[in-house]
């Protein structure tokens, strides 16, 4: 693949922007009444998440160690992308991983916790930075489970 690299950060730079430009909103609109139904099992929801996944142990002051582990998965993306991006599945899944990452870490930074805001009252309230990460593992791991298949010669037809 000639050019993974900058499919890479444009795929980066979108998802930044856009989750970025999500918060943004959230804070706007929200901040005042903190909850928007939209429809029965679904509202915009205004939370800030101290923890880590799904605002599992929230209650401890964990900030500085998820900046740095952050910045370690970051890099860990970066080099996994140098040894399997080669196609451009890869490629892009780990953008919007990379994406994800940076969009949360940001806040984690700038405020001390990820504001979340996609309500599902199922599900725990989480963000688009999130479902950035979330979607790019999945590619990953169905690319791999995809290539590990066919690769070893196994036919479906058998």
């Amino acid at each position: 693949m000639a050019n993974k690299h900058g499919w890479f950060f444009l795929t980066v730079f979108l998802s930044v922007f856009v989750d970025r430009l999500s918060k943004h909103l959230i804070m706007k609109f929200l901040s005042d009444v903190g909850s928007i139904s939209i429809f029965r099992y679904f509202s915009l929801t205004l939370v800030r998440n101290r923890g880590i996944c799904f605002g599992i142990l929230n209650n401890l002051n964990l900030r500085n160690f998820i900046i740095i582990a952050s910045f370690i998965i970051a890099a860990g993306i970066f080099i996994y992308l140098e040894r399997y991006g080669k196609d451009i599945q890869i490629v892009i899944a780990s953008g919007l991983i990379e994406g994800g990452i940076i969009g949360n870490l940001i806040d984690r930074i700038s405020i001390g916790a990820v504001i979340d805001f996609i309500n599902f009252h199922i599900w725990p309230v989480f963000n688009l930075a999130d479902t950035f990460i979330v979607s790019g593992v999945l590619i990953i791991f169905i690319n791999h489970f995809k290539r590990g298949k066919y690769a070893s010669g196994v036919s479906e037809d058998r």
